[in-house]
C-alpha cells in the first residue's frame, strides 16, 4: 500500500515549468508529469518504471523537480517498494545527478528528504539490493549529503544498542 501525503500541494503550472521547451528531456518529461498531482504519478514509480521516471526528473525545470521528487520519496517510503532495488538506488542516484547538474537543486529541499534518504540508506535490505550490484547505500547517502553541504550521520549499532535499553 502506498501511503499517500496528507497536505495538498500546488501542481506545478506553466511558470513552474518554464523553459522546458528549451530542452528535448524537459518536454518530454513535461508531456508527462504535466498538470499531474502527486498522488497521480505515484503509481507510475512502481515496478521497472522508476528508472524512466527518475531520468524524467533529473531534466524538468527546477520547481517541477522539487515538486514532483516528493512522490518518488513517497514510493521508496512506501510497502509497494519491498524489492525494489533499482528504485531505492535510482532515488538515491538521480538526487546525486541533479545536484551535480544544477546545484542546489536538491540542497534546498534536503531537509525535507533527508528522513527518506536516510531510511533508503539504512534499509538496503529491504530493497534486496545487493551490495555488489548497487553499491552501498550508505556510502552513496553520505555522498549526497556532502554534496548537498550537509553531514550523513546514520545511526551505527553501537548508537541502536544504546536506543534499545531494556528498563526492565
Amino acid at each position: 500500500m502506498i501511503v499517500k501525503r496528507k497536505k495538498a500541494m500546488k501542481i506545478p503550472g506553466a511558470e513552474e515549468w518554464a523553459g522546458y521547451k528549451d530542452d528535448f528531456n524537459a518536454r518530454a518529461a513535461h508531456a508527462f508529469w504535466f498538470g499531474k498531482s502527486l498522488d497521480d504519478v505515484l503509481p507510475f514509480f512502481a515496478g521497472s518504471q522508476s528508472i524512466q521516471r527518475g531520468q524524467e526528473l533529473l531534466y524538468m525545470p527546477l520547481a517541477a523537480f522539487q515538486f514532483y521528487i516528493l512522490a518518488f520519496a513517497q514510493y521508496v517510503m512506501s510497502d509497494v517498494a519491498i524489492g525494489d532495488a533499482d528504485a531505492a538506488s535510482t532515488f538515491l542516484g538521480f538526487l546525486t545527478a541533479r545536484e551535480k547538474r544544477e546545484p542546489g537543486s536538491v540542497a534546498r529541499i534536503y531537509d525535507r528528504l533527508q528522513p527518506t534518504i536516510e531510511f533508503v540508506a539504512e534499509s538496503q535490505a529491504r530493497f534486496s539490493a545487493a551490495h555488489d550490484v548497487y553499491g552501498d547505500f550508505r556510502e552513496k547517502a553520505a555522498a549526497l549529503a556532502a554534496l548537498c553541504g550537509k553531514i550523513f550521520e546514520p545511526p551505527g549499532p553501537l548508537d541502536e544498542m544504546l536506543d534499545s535499553t531494556d528498563d526492565a
